[in-house]
C-alpha cells in the first residue's frame, strides 16, 4: 500500500483541463463579487465592526485592511484585486500568480463581513492549489505541459490534491449531516420554504410558471430529499476512483446549477463547481508532450545477413537468441 502510494505520487501530473478550469473558475467566482457587489455591501455596519472590515488579529495583513477603510483605500484595493485576479484567470505563469490569486482570496474571506460558504471554500482552495503549481513552469496554463514535473514538486501537488478531496468530502457530509438535525428537511417540506422566501427564493417573475411544482407536494419532498443525497453522494465519490469522481462532477453541476438557477446565487454556485471540477484531475494523465514521439522512426531493415550475423547471434539478457531460422526464408536442406 505504501509503496503504491508513493509511486502515484512520484508519477502525479496534475496540470491538464481540469487544473485550469477549476482554476480559473475561482478567479471568476471572486471576480464577480469584488466587481458588481459595492463596498457598503462588502463590508456592512455592526457595533462591533464600525467600518464593517475584520482588521483584528491575523486578518491585519489583508489587502483591504491595509489600504483602509477610505474611499481612496478602497479604490485601491478594489483595483489591484481586479487587476490579480483577471490574470490568474486568464492561466498566465500560474507559477508566480497562484499566491498573490490566493491572498486576493484570502484577504477577501477574512475581511468582509459576512463572508459565505463558497468564500471559506475557495479560501482554503487556492491555498491548496500553491503546492500544485509552484512547480509549473508554464506561460499558460491551457497548454499541455512540455517536461514532466519535478519529483518533490509531484509529491507535493498529489498531497495537495489528496486534501482538496477530503475537503470536498467534508464539506458535503457536513452539509448533508446539518440539513438532517432540521425536521423540515427529514420531512422533505425544507425546499418550498426556501423557494417561497421572499429574500433569496425563486424570482417573482418564474415563480407563476412553477407553481404547479411549488404545490405540489410529492415534487416537493422529491426535490428535498433528493438535494440530500446529491450532497451525500458527492461526498462519497470524491474520495472514491476515477469514475465515481466523474459522476460527482456531473451531480455537482446540476445542483448548483439548479441553485444559480433558482436562488441567483452565482457567485456560490460557481466556486463550488470549480471546487468539484478540480475532482476530474486524473493522477494518470498521459506523459508530457516532449516525450511523446507522434511519428516514431521505424526500425531499421535487416537483411538476413546482417540479422544473422556472429554479433547478434550471441545470446543477451533482453532478447530471445535468433537462430537462422528466423532471420529469414530456410531452404528445405535447413527445415529438415
Amino acid at each position: 500500500m505504501t509503496n503504491r502510494l508513493l509511486s502515484s505520487a512520484a508519477g502525479f501530473e496534475p496540470r491538464g483541463l481540469p487544473l485550469a478550469v477549476s482554476r480559473s473558475a475561482l478567479a471568476l467566482a471572486e471576480l464577480t463579487t469584488i466587481v458588481f457587489t459595492p463596498d457598503h455591501d462588502l463590508f456592512t455596519y455592526e457595533p462591533d465592526l464600525p467600518n464593517g472590515m475584520r482588521c483584528y488579529g491575523a486578518h491585519g495583513p489583508s489587502l483591504w485592511c491595509v489600504t483602509g477603510p477610505s474611499p481612496t483605500g478602497l479604490l485601491i484595493s478594489r483595483v489591484v484585486a481586479i487587476a490579480v485576479l483577471v490574470v490568474a484567470a486568464s492561466g498566465y505563469r500560474p507559477r508566480w500568480t497562484c499566491i498573490p490569486q490566493w491572498f486576493v482570496t484570502w484577504s477577501l474571506a477574512t475581511s468582509m463581513t459576512l463572508p459565505n460558504g463558497g468564500d471559506e471554500a475557495a479560501l482554503v482552495t487556492t491555498m491548496l492549489f500553491v503546492p500544485v503549481l509552484l512547480g509549473d513552469t508554464r506561460t499558460w496554463h491551457w497548454v499541455r505541459p512540455q517536461e514532466p514535473l519535478a519529483p518533490v514538486w509531484a509529491g507535493s501537488a498529489y498531497a495537495a490534491w489528496c486534501a482538496i478531496r477530503c475537503q470536498i468530502a467534508i464539506i458535503y457530509l457536513s452539509a448533508a449531516l446539518s440539513k438532517l438535525r432540521t425536521p423540515h428537511w427529514r420531512d422533505g417540506t425544507a425546499l418550498y420554504s426556501v423557494l417561497v422566501d421572499p429574500n433569496y427564493g425563486l424570482p417573482l417573475t418564474v415563480r407563476p410558471s412553477l407553481s404547479l411544482v411549488t404545490a405540489s407536494d410529492a415534487v416537493i419532498r422529491t426535490l428535498t430529499w433528493a438535494v440530500l443525497g446529491v450532497e451525500l453522494a458527492i461526498a462519497l465519490c470524491a474520495l472514491s476512483r476515477r469514475s465515481a469522481r466523474h459522476a460527482a462532477g456531473w451531480l455537482a453541476f446540476a445542483l448548483h446549477g439548479g441553485i444559480v438557477a433558482a436562488m441567483g446565487l452565482f457567485s456560490f454556485g460557481l466556486t463550488m463547481m470549480a471546487l468539484v471540477l478540480s475532482l476530474q484531475i486524473d493522477e494518470r494523465t498521459p506523459p508530457p508532450a516532449a516525450l511523446v514521439t507522434d511519428h516514431p522512426e521505424p526500425a531499421p531493415h535487416k537483411t538476413p545477413a546482417d540479422c544473422c550475423s556472429p554479433q547478434e547471434s550471441e545470446p543477451s539478457s533482453a532478447w530471445p537468441r535468433i537462430t537462422p531460422s528466423t532471420c529469414g526464408p530456410t531452404t528445405d536442406m535447413e527445415s529438415r
